[in-house]
């Protein structure tokens, strides 16, 4: 997963390292699966290919340019974000990745000073906080759990540490708390709780019924909200081996809660590389929007060389102005 992915608007450097060592550790499993070699190894280089994305979006309500770009071969990872969520520092956010070694902006390196099958060590030096760190990090044969920390040298502490098992995931964070949440099939559907302390806690249970409706109730606390999500496809058609919903529909109503109301979605692919979006929401602030996404974008799965997503935003109650947001995105193989 790259870190363009993530929401920046309230993430700390902290949990920006965290993240990234996890998925340091993600990405180096995936090469030794696919090499078929000890972690550390080069294997096979006449099957590496390289894959770059960019993406570019202008929204007309802020007046926000953000760009991202991000470029993954078997063994390295090279990834810029720079814009609307780009930190609480506004820093451009930039990452370079070669095998298990990790630089992070201009002041964080992330050194590997032990590699093996089921246990890594990165020391993690952090220069503009002169901050030195150990970070362990252990998991089973076949990754059913895994134990990873960090280790603030000076002064001594835990800056964090989690805890993945098959069924759910417990993070600590210095300074922001206990992240938990988990999941368990249950009556034939899935049941998810996710909670932070101090924080809020969600609680929501998905299942389809035989004509194929998605329902998802939810209660979040102590926001005391009750949600029922309800997502029908209408019509479907074939794409290569497999089908998806050319023509979907969802609505969600919240009752109770600081913000109760109705959300509604309609979605309808026209081509493979042609959707077109539309909704509305009736809550404290309503508003009504519009979207047509042409080639590349996360509507068609990434597909095609390039793409444009055209979105289009109006409020309901007069409170603010309409807004145009444009996304350029592309991508190709090497």
């Amino acid at each position: 997963m790259s870190y363009s992915q993530y929401n920046y608007s309230n993430i700390s450097e902290l949990q920006l390292q965290f993240k990234l060592l996890r998925d340091a550790i993600d990405s180096l499993d995936e090469e030794d699966d696919r090499f078929g070699c000890e972690i550390g190894t080069f294997g096979n280089f006449k099957k590496a290919k390289g894959t770059v994305n960019i993406s570019a979006t202008y929204d007309t309500r802020h007046h926000d340019f953000e760009t991202s770009v991000v470029a993954r071969g078997d063994l390295w990872r090279l990834e810029s974000s720079r814009g609307l969520n780009s930190g609480n520092e506004n820093a451009p956010l930039f990452l370079v990745q070669l095998g298990p070694l990790l630089f992070v902006r201009d002041s964080t390196l992330l050194l590997p000073i032990h590699l093996s099958k089921q246990h890594l060590l990165w020391y993690g030096y952090d220069r503009k906080n002169k901050m030195h760190s150990l970070c362990p990090a252990i998991w089973s044969k076949h990754r059913r759990w895994m134990l990873m920390s960090m280790m603030c040298l000076n002064p001594v502490n835990c800056s964090f540490m989690d805890v993945q098992f098959p069924n759910g995931q417990l993070t600590y964070v210095a300074g922001e708390g206990i992240t938990a949440s988990g999941f368990f099939p249950l009556f034939g559907g899935l049941l998810q709780a996710h909670g932070k302390c101090p924080g809020e806690t969600r609680v929501s249970f998905s299942f389809k019924s035989k004509q194929g409706t998605k329902f998802t109730p939810m209660f979040q606390w102590p926001d005391n909200s009750l949600s029922f999500g309800v997502a029908q496809a209408l019509a479907w058609k074939r794409s290569g081996l497999m089908a998806r919903p050319s023509i979907q529909v969802s609505v969600c109503p919240t009752f109770g809660g600081s913000d109760p109301g109705i959300r509604a979605e309609f979605v309808h692919s026209l081509k493979e590389e042609l959707n077109v979006m539309c909704g509305f929401t009736c809550s404290r602030h309503p508003s009504a929007f519009t979207a047509v996404s042409l080639g590349r974008s996360k509507w068609n799965g990434q597909f095609g060389s390039s793409g444009l997503v055209i979105t289009l935003e109006t409020p309901l109650d007069n409170r603010a102005r309409p807004s145009l947001s444009v996304q350029l995105n592309g991508g190709f193989e090497f």
